[in-house]
């Protein structure tokens, strides 16, 4: 997603951009590539400070090449001026002839494309206008490096979470009787952007009542009424996304779902104190998987248990039984979110965002988490009249 409003080249923009191109170009030496078409939106932005709609960067041993159209020419005049980048312009869907005739001035008869982002679509239009330069596949060389957070980049991941934070509190007080899942989650949204995000960090997932169950339920004409609520959002501050659920019942929680709630939570927090520097990432999967399923429900926790979150909402690495050998690192910053769902009952998930650190973790949110304070007054309440 470009959010080309919060892009400026700024000093510390251009120091940042430094180490990240000569970490880059270590890993292109370890893996034996000489040139890397960086196409990936994001990753652009990380390595550059600007991403456009199009755009290509061109990394090799000496040169980092952004390659646009015309549409960017003026905002991109600071790039240019700076001796970290060179700016190419080019005719729109015609960017592969710059491709060609830079690799030819550095000599690279063979190139290597983000073989987990591009599409067999744009790599077939993109080898069409290249004839004779090699297109091979790289993967991970840009988002291995990205797994890490730099602290001014942890500084905007906090920033997104005390405004989701803030944005949920305003929404809640707003809700009544009769308003919709899609209504309530139009509020949020609002919200977000109000308190300061450019936007959500993917379409917040709002289900009340029965949809709750539903893992990534889509927001419907549902009116929210007393009973269970699971909201998963989260925001996005100049390119860094959050992302955190919390689960809640207005008006008393029924026996099963507040004896489910309790075994999220300790599986949250089992798994929580797990997370430390040098932990396997498939370890830390199991030992909220396992406390699950001791109590019966390891049937309905089919996901795994989190993800890396920065300028993707969904980045590496992950906790799953397929991640085993993936150790953490400080820096990085997981999501932890187990949950178990019981089809046509209701849901329960709660998920934390949590910073690796040098001796440990860190949770980042401050919204509370028990079951106390899950447990709301009712939607008819006079309370919240």
């Amino acid at each position: 997603m470009t959010d080309i409003a919060s892009m400026e080249l700024t000093a510390a923009q251009i120091e940042a951009s430094r180490a990240r191109l000569e970490g880059l170009r270590a890993r292109m030496v370890k893996s034996e590539v000489g040139g890397l078409l960086v196409s990936a939106e994001n990753d652009i932005w990380y390595l550059t400070g600007f991403v456009g709609h199009s755009a290509l960067l061109l990394v090799t041993a000496e040169r980092a090449v952004i390659i646009c159209d015309r549409r960017y020419e003026e905002f991109l005049q600071a790039w240019d001026a700076c001796e970290l980048f060179e700016v190419v312009m080019g005719a729109r869907h015609k960017l592969g002839h710059e491709v060609k005739r830079l690799a030819g001035e550095e000599g690279l008869s063979r190139v290597g494309i983000q073989a987990e982002s591009m599409t067999i679509s744009f790599r077939d239009s993109l080898a069409a206008s290249i004839e004779g330069l090699e297109l091979f596949p790289t993967t991970g060389l840009v988002s291995h490096l990205r797994r890490c957070k730099r602290p001014e980049e942890l500084a905007l991941i906090e920033r997104a979470i005390a405004i989701q934070e803030q944005a949920l509190e305003e929404s809640l007080a707003e809700l009544r009787p009769g308003m919709t899942e899609f209504e309530f989650t139009s509020l949020l949204e609002y919200r977000l952007r109000m308190a300061g995000a450019s936007g959500a960090s993917f379409e917040p997932i709002v289900g009340s009542g029965p949809n709750s169950s539903v893992i990534h339920h889509m927001p419907s004409d549902r009116p929210i009424e007393d009973g269970m609520l699971l909201i998963d959002w989260g925001a996005r501050v100049e390119g860094y996304c959050s992302d955190l659920t919390r689960t809640m019942c207005f008006g008393p929680m029924p026996e099963p779902m507040e004896q489910v709630y309790g075994i999220v939570l300790e599986a949250l927090e089992s798994a929580i104190e797990a997370c430390r520097p040098g932990a396997d990432c498939a370890a830390v999967d199991a030992v909220a998987r396992d406390v699950i399923t001791d109590a019966g429900y390891g049937d309905q926790f089919p996901h795994g248990l989190g993800h890396g979150v920065g300028m993707n909402v969904h980045e590496e690495p992950f906790f799953s039984n397929r991640s085993a050998g993936t150790l953490l690192e400080p820096g990085m910053i997981m999501t932890v979110e187990p949950g178990i769902y019981l089809p046509g009952i209701g849901g329960v998930r709660i998920e934390e965002d949590v910073l690796i650190t040098e001796t440990g973790h860190r949770v980042l949110a401050s919204w509370p988490r028990s079951l106390e304070s899950a447990q709301r007054p009712s939607l008819l309440s006079q309370e919240r009249c």
